[in-house]
């Protein structure tokens, strides 16, 4: 009895012992042919811990590269935009300074017309671009929206709305992926100031051969600007010595209240005033180059302009004969326009390479996090070949060992001792 129990004893520890290196062998053999050293939980807790870790850091890298991308391609489309946009202004100020300069007969001022007709129907192509997922670059959050659309008046009229489109790039790091079209188009700096000059001919507008141009016009409280009207006229006085001179002077109105009189102009200081019976109250100063007797000016208020209404204001004015100075004087305004939409243009279009290199930043920033992540978890989990082709060897002479003691222990019986 007792030799039976200890027979089958030492055959179960043979076979445990056989079944346990075979279980081995397969495990390093598994482990060669996948490259990894832990591929479950079972191989290493440690690792496979910080393993999962590194992977979760992995994946939420990717999504930020995909953001990325995004970005990157939203931007490359509106900077390309805004490009095309600065040279349509560059194209459309040629243009107007060609019918300012030009001595040009009524088919040649058709032929402008009809060419800044075209300007503008491109520059209204640009503005209603669409990014790679056919939404409309300019149209702020509302990228379903066609952001711009001509009223039947000729005015262009905007549909979006005033916000930017952001990406997120990192777990604390948000982009801004669009521009509003108002910004862009319908919002740029006045250049003259807080009021905008407008020309006319006539007894109340400008004189024969009139050369008068507004350099500036400014207010200390705009929210309670009015139109304002400036005339100008040369007023002789004689000394008691007999001597007569000429000065010029101005009269200034406010909301159509006349409230200075033939007041003495310094073509150096311009004309500044201020209400004297009103205690504090907005100071206006304006200035302006080539002023004649006779000449007069409306002034409305205006902090900013429609790229748009300035290049149908040289469109309204193109048939008008040169020999019309406030055509002249509309039309230098309209160059004055441009200039200040391709400066603004300029502007946003260095936000948008700046925004494109805080993206190229962020993303030479998470492949190198990236190259160090797959770094250290290769360090974990990856296969050291060489160290376990000799445990693989080793395994496979401990299982060649344990297979011929077990063979022989099957042969052993009583009958060999009888």
């Amino acid at each position: 009895m007792i030799n039976r129990v200890s027979t089958a004893s030492q055959y179960q520890n043979l076979t445990s012992n056989l079944m346990r290196k075979q279980g081995e062998l397969n495990q390093t053999n598994g482990q060669l042919s996948s490259g990894k050293r832990v591929e479950t939980a079972g191989d290493d807790p440690v690792s496979s811990v910080t393993i999962q870790n590194y992977r979760q850091q992995l994946t939420q890298l990717d999504q930020y590269n995909s953001a990325i991308t995004l970005a990157n391609n939203r931007l490359q489309t509106m900077e390309t935009a805004v490009a095309g946009v600065e040279d349509n202004l560059s194209a459309t100020k040629q243009k107007v300074l060609g019918m300012i300069n030009g001595a040009m007969a009524s088919n040649d001022r058709t032929a402008f017309k009809d060419e800044l007709i075209s300007l503008r129907d491109g520059l209204l192509e640009l503005a209603n671009s669409r990014d790679e997922a056919g939404n409309y670059v300019f149209a702020g959050n509302q990228v379903d929206t066609k952001p711009f659309m001509q009223a039947r008046d000729g005015s262009m009229d905007y549909h979006g709305d005033s916000q930017s489109r952001y990406s997120q790039i990192d777990k604390s790091v948000n982009v801004k992926t669009s521009l509003p079209g108002d910004q862009l188009f319908t919002d740029i700096p006045n250049r003259y100031g807080d009021f905008r000059p407008v020309f006319s001919d006539g007894a109340n507008g400008l004189t024969d051969d009139s050369k008068l141009h507004l350099l500036s016009a400014t207010t200390t409280d705009f929210a309670s600007a009015e139109e304002i009207g400036v005339s100008f006229e040369n007023i002789e006085t004689t000394d008691a010595a007999g001597n007569t001179t000429t000065t010029m002077h101005y009269s200034l109105t406010i909301g159509g209240n006349l409230v200075a009189d033939k007041q003495p102009y310094d073509p150096e200081q311009g004309i500044n005033y201020q209400d004297p019976a009103v205690a504090g109250s907005p100071s206006l100063e304006f200035k302006f180059g080539a002023v004649s007797s006779g000449d007069s000016i409306t002034l409305q208020p205006a902090q900013t302009i429609n790229i748009f209404d300035s290049i149908q204001d040289a469109i309204d004015n193109a048939e008008r004969p040169t020999s019309s100075p406030a055509a002249e004087a509309n039309l230098q305004r309209v160059v004055d326009d441009l200039d200040s939409g391709f400066v603004h243009m300029n502007q946003q279009r260095s936000e948008v390479g700046t925004i494109m290199q805080q993206v190229d930043r962020q993303l030479e920033q998470h492949l190198d996090f990236e190259l160090t992540l797959n770094q250290a978890q290769s360090g974990l989990e990856d296969l050291d070949y060489s160290k376990a082709i000799m445990d693989m060897n080793q395994q496979m002479m401990a299982l060649q060992a344990s297979q011929q003691a077990f063979g022989q222990t099957k042969q052993l019986s009583l009958f060999n001792y009888i």
